[in-house]
């Protein structure tokens, strides 16, 4: 199955970025033609100034970004997963970073909430707490492709770090991890790869991770670097650029993920068990 990861360095106007968006996707669908095509975490804004953001922030049908890959999907017929959007909520005053995957028909198949949110303080100068202003999601989500081998599970950025998300839907039927992200260039230059690796290696999945890259507003800094990791933990495909947005597409094997978790079966051996409280 061929799959393209779009690379771009996100500002902090939606409709700008549709356009920057839209041409890069363009592109792919007329040189690699993709049956799946993955944005970054953030595809419609990056604003540091939360205010802004917060009285910015339209309805998820509103937003530049979200019309214009439904329009494409539908015009290019292929799956387009926009790897988020940042966009107003359900709760009045609160945003969500919301997944949605469209179908090469244009639908909306399936959107996911970003369970675990970024609050940290990392030593770059910048604060990143995502929770003042974003709902978490509560479900994990698998989509299945029709007419295709692939069973997509649903990640975003931080939710890297959290093993066993990945791992329970892996176990629940998904071959295709996807992780969009927006990851800092500090925390990118230390853990992205190593952790890109470990989902794979620990599930047996392919793993598609399409990244932000650049200096965006506010000077945060993303790493890109936008990355294709086989089940078998290597990485097959790579914009190796911290800097320069981007098109990588590949051609999944799916027997190489029989092939990986047949030779190492940790899905099957998993078990439940008990901390003891006992020291």
């Amino acid at each position: 199955m061929k799959v393209s990861l779009v690379q771009f360095c996100v500002g902090p106007n939606p409709a700008e970025n549709a356009d920057a968006l839209e041409a890069l996707i363009r592109e792919t669908a007329a040189a690699d033609a993709p049956q799946l095509v993955l944005t970054p975490e953030a595809s419609n804004v990056i604003q540091p100034d939360r205010e802004v953001m917060m009285a910015q922030a339209l309805p998820l049908e509103q937003d530049p970004v979200f019309a214009m890959g439904q329009r494409l999907a539908a015009e290019l017929s292929v799956f387009l997963c926009l790897g988020s959007v940042l966009v107003a909520g359900e709760i009045p005053g609160s945003m969500v970073n919301r997944q949605i995957l469209f179908s090469p028909m244009g639908e909306v198949i399936n959107s996911y909430d970003k369970i675990h949110l970024f609050d940290v303080e990392i030593g770059d100068g910048q604060h990143y707490g995502e929770s003042e202003i974003f709902t978490p999601g509560e479900e994990a989500l698998l989509s299945a492709l029709p007419d295709t081998p692939a069973v997509l599970g649903h990640t975003i950025c931080y939710d890297l770090r959290f093993p066993a998300l990945h791992q329970a839907l892996a176990m629940a039927g998904a071959n295709v991890l996807l992780i969009p992200a927006a990851f800092t260039q500090s925390t990118g230059r230390a853990h992205w790869h190593v952790l890109l690796r470990a989902r794979a290696i620990e599930t047996g999945s392919w793993v598609l991770a399409a990244s932000t890259c650049g200096e965006h507003a506010g000077e945060r800094r993303t790493y890109g670097h936008s990355c294709v990791v086989s089940p078998w933990g290597e990485i097959v495909a790579e914009l190796a650029s911290e800097t320069e947005p981007g098109i990588l597409a590949f051609d999944l094997d799916f027997e190489k993920v029989s092939a990986a978790r047949k030779a190492i079966p940790a899905l099957d051996h998993a078990r439940t068990f008990h901390l003891s409280s006992s020291h």
